[in-house]
């Protein structure tokens, strides 16, 4: 029976941590903006980069598992030192809960919402390209650098540079959440948006 060798990923933290840290960033200020009330009466949208973030981070995270994901049955822990299985768990409870509670409160409300959302994508036709770009740059790279045993520097770089876009989306929250509903006149920052959600799309690409 050969023996087991235990692989460093990235960060040193168990495979797909980085991934789960993303999908539950993603997942979870979406569904803080599907609960938060508006204070001028204006239906707040979820934002393009976060519709298209959350169908590819989700999409991607569950299709990676037992693949790059540690699961049970490896000798690895899995992501983020969790029991197996919890974050998808986490991650259902979430998006389940969130539309569930939305529908029993205020099922106007959430249909107002996916309209604005809708609307709001109109307005960025060319967001698709960006963060799918982003995700494409991302595969390209990973097949340059390896994709069995990629370098653990290079690994490193990608992971803090995500982690450090989805700390970007945390302050892109703080824009939706507190400042943007308390004016009579929104404003946002698409270009800004637009670059932290390819980054964010980048390392998917550079982990499929």
């Amino acid at each position: 029976m050969p023996e087991f060798i235990k692989q460093r990923h990235a960060l040193g933290l168990p495979a797909g941590s980085v991934r789960a840290l993303h999908a539950l960033g993603v997942v979870g200020l979406s569904c803080a903006i599907l609960l938060m009330p508006s204070r001028t009466g204006a239906m707040i949208a979820l934002p393009p980069y976060l519709v298209y973030l959350l169908f590819l981070v989700l999409g991607h995270y569950f299709a990676a598992h037992g693949n790059t994901i540690a699961t049970r049955a490896d000798l690895e822990p899995s992501p983020l030192y969790l029991p197996g299985g919890l974050v998808r768990v986490l991650i259902v409870l979430a998006i389940v809960g969130t539309i569930g509670w939305r529908l029993y409160d205020d099922p106007a409300g959430l249909e107002g919402q996916f309209t604005a959302s809708v609307e709001a994508l109109k307005n960025e036709p060319y967001l698709p390209l960006i963060i799918l770009g982003g995700f494409l740059v991302g595969v390209m790279v990973r097949a340059a650098v390896g994709r069995s045993n990629p370098p653990l520097v290079w690994q490193d770089f990608e992971a803090w540079l995500s982690v450090i876009a989805l700390v970007g989306l945390g302050a892109a929250a703080v824009n939706h959440l507190f400042i943007q509903t308390s004016l009579e006149v929104p404003f946002g920052m698409p270009t800004w948006e637009a670059g932290l959600g390819a980054v964010i799309a980048f390392y998917f690409g550079a982990r499929s």
